[in-house]
């Protein structure tokens, strides 16, 4: 059965602090508890990235993702999965470790003690398709490393970064030892065998409690209908190429006074 993987960010009680274009990536801790609550009423199985993609599968899964790192992951977020006895999976960006509001290494490995799995979510944060094929093998095999170094541990999940996605990654990736890679594609993880183009659906400020509750009960019309909505940023992708793609996105933002916009 396919896996419902959602992808979160930050967790922020004042949104004035946060610059308007990252907002709707936001969400209030109030909210993300509503949805905990919600997830442990569902006939979902919550587990990690990892324990998903194990052998054999369970019946049903929801997987719960973090991206980037921001240390409200460490300060809201994980209170609150301990208190549900939720597991989640961590993508770190490795060169913005401790840097500004990114979580440190103690807090990191404090996830890692407290039973979350930690995946690397590259190490610069630099879109995939903007790379060549020896940079991109060095933004995923480094970020492996410094994490395994770190944590003592395997580090087996990767996220892909900005929302983009190209072949080359799920390859690379493969060769790297990763067992898994998620991407920003909207839809259902596939139980099909190969879990190197598993898809996920971004939690964003804009949802409201009903939408989550329809997306636990694997609501096909919901789904689609995200799905619908993301087509139109695809198509611009492949049309103006990533570089011109994001010359394009910061310039509409701009216009339209955000600071920053995408993930």
């Amino acid at each position: 059965m396919p896996a419902l993987i959602l992808m979160y960010h930050d967790l922020a009680e004042n949104l004035e602090e946060i610059p308007p274009g990252h907002r709707p990536y936001v969400l209030n801790p109030f909210a993300f508890r509503r949805q905990l609550d919600s997830a442990a009423q569902s006939s979902l199985k919550v587990l990690t990235v990892a324990e998903w993609c194990s052998q054999p599968k369970p019946a049903s899964g929801l997987v719960l993702t973090f991206d980037d790192g921001n240390v409200s992951n460490y300060d809201l977020a994980l209170p609150m999965l301990n208190e549900f006895g939720f597991k989640a999976t961590f993508f770190i960006t490795v060169g913005q470790i401790g840097i500004g509001n990114t979580m440190d290494w103690s807090q990191i490995r404090d996830l890692h003690a407290a039973g979350m799995e930690i995946g690397s979510h590259t190490l610069t944060h630099r879109p995939p398709s903007t790379l060549n094929d020896r940079e991109l093998r060095s933004e995923l095999s480094e970020s492996r490393r410094v994490l395994e170094d770190g944590l003592g541990a395997p580090v087996t999940s990767l996220s892909s970064p900005t929302g983009f996605y190209n072949a080359r990654m799920r390859e690379l990736a493969r060769e790297e030892g990763y067992g898994a890679l998620c991407i920003g594609r909207v839809g259902l993880a596939a139980d099909d065998g190969d879990m190197f183009s598993l898809n996920r659906i971004a939690v964003k400020a804009t949802m409201n409690q009903h939408q989550f509750e329809a997306l636990l009960r694997l609501d096909h019309f919901l789904i689609g209908s995200l799905r619908s909505q993301q087509w139109p940023r695809e198509m611009a992708r492949k049309i103006a190429g990533p570089a011109g793609y994001l010359r394009i996105r910061r310039v509409l933002m701009k216009g339209m006074g955000y600071v920053r916009w995408g993930t």
